[in-house]
C-alpha cells in the first residue's frame, strides 16, 4: 500500500503489507507549518516499517494548517488505516517546568505533558483549531510535543563521567539539551538560526553557560543535519568529538529501511520513549 499524492512534495520509504492488521500498527505523526510527516511501526515487532512526509509551502496560519492536514489525510490510504494508536507530535515554542506546576489538561491554547521519567512538566503551544482538527482525522489519538522524547532518549545516553550536549536540528531552529550523570536534565533551550554562524553561536553559548570546554565535551546530534552540511562543518571547528545520536536497541526498521539515517527525525520515530 502506497500513500497518494497530493499537491505538497511527498516522498515515501517502504510499505505496509495489505495482510498486516492495522490493529496491530502505531502511527506517529509530527506536525508543523513547514511538515507533515510520519513513521508506522508494528508493535509486535517493534519494527517502523513504513516513513512518509509532505513539506507543506505558503503555510502561515492555524487554519491553514488545519486545512491542508485535512486534504492530506483524506488522499492518504496509510493515514486513512484504524491504528491501534496514534501519537500527534506538534512542533513549536515549550517550557518546562518541576513536576505538580501545570495541570495536564489544554487550556487557553496550551497543553501540558508530564514527562515522568524526569519529574517534569512540558507546555506547549497547541491551537484549538488544530487540536480539534487532529481529534476528528485521528481515533485513539494522543497530543505531545514532538521533542518530549528527547528528554528520556538524550538522558539514557549519558554514561558516569562522560559530558556531553545535544543538539536537535531542524529547519529553521534547533534544540539543545544538557544532562548530568544522573540523568538530571541541565538545559533544554531552542534557538531559531538562519545560518551556521547563527547555530555555533547559541551552541558555544550553552557551553558557556554549563561551563563545558567545546574541547573536552562530545557533541551529539539529531534531526535534519549529515557530515556534508554547513552546520556540521562548523561544529568540526569547535568540537573534537562529535556523533550521531544512536537508535535505542528495542527498535528496529525493515529492510526497506535498513539505510535510512536513524538520527534524522529521531524525535518522531521515538515518540512515546
Amino acid at each position: 500500500m502506497s500513500s497518494a499524492q497530493i499537491k505538497n512534495a511527498f516522498i515515501s520509504i517502504g510499505e505496509i503489507d495489505s495482510t498486516i492488521p492495522p490493529t496491530s500498527l502505531l502511527l506517529k505523526v509530527g506536525i508543523s507549518m513547514q511538515y507533515i510527516r510520519y513513521f508506522v511501526q508494528s508493535i509486535t515487532h517493534d519494527q517502523i516499517i513504513f516513513f512518509g512526509e509532505y513539506t507543506l509551502h505558503h503555510v502561515e496560519t492555524a487554519d491553514e494548517l488545519c486545512q491542508r492536514l485535512e486534504r492530506i489525510v483524506e488522499k492518504d490510504d496509510v493515514l486513512q488505516l484504524s491504528f491501534s494508536k496514534t501519537l500527534v507530535g506538534l512542533d513549536g515554542p515549550y517550557s518546562l517546568l518541576p513536576s505538580g506546576f501545570a495541570s495536564k489538561s489544554t487550556d487557553n491554547g496550551h497543553i501540558n505533558q508530564t514527562i515522568s521519567r524526569l519529574d517534569l512538566n512540558m507546555s506547549f503551544e497547541a491551537d484549538n483549531a488544530l487540536v480539534n482538527k487532529i481529534a476528528l482525522l485521528f481515533r485513539n489519538h494522543t497530543v505531545v510535543h514532538i521533542n518530549s522524547a528527547l528528554l528520556p532518549c538524550f538522558a539514557d545516553a549519558v554514561e558516569k563521567g562522560q559530558q556531553k550536549i545535544f543538539a536537535n536540528i531542524e529547519q529553521y531552529h534547533f534544540d539543545v539539551l544538557a544532562f548530568n550523570e544522573q540523568g538530571g536534565l541541565q538545559i533544554m533551550n531552542r534557538y531559531e538560526f538562519k545560518t551556521q554562524t547563527d547555530f555555533i553561536y547559541f551552541l558555544l553559548l550553552c557551553c558557556k553557560q554549563l561551563n563545558f570546554d567545546p574541547e573536552k565535551t562530545e557533541l551529539v546530534l539529531s534531526g535534519e543535519v549529515d557530515i556534508q552540511s554547513k552546520v556540521y562543518d562548523v561544529c568540526y571547528r569547535y568540537f573534537r568529538f562529535i556523533s550521531f545520536v544512536r537508535k535505542p536497541e528495542n527498535i528496529h526498521f525493515a529492510k526497506a529501511l535498513e539505510t535510512y539515517p536513524k538520527h534524522l527525525h529521531f524525535n518522531l520515530y521515538n515518540l512515546g520513549a
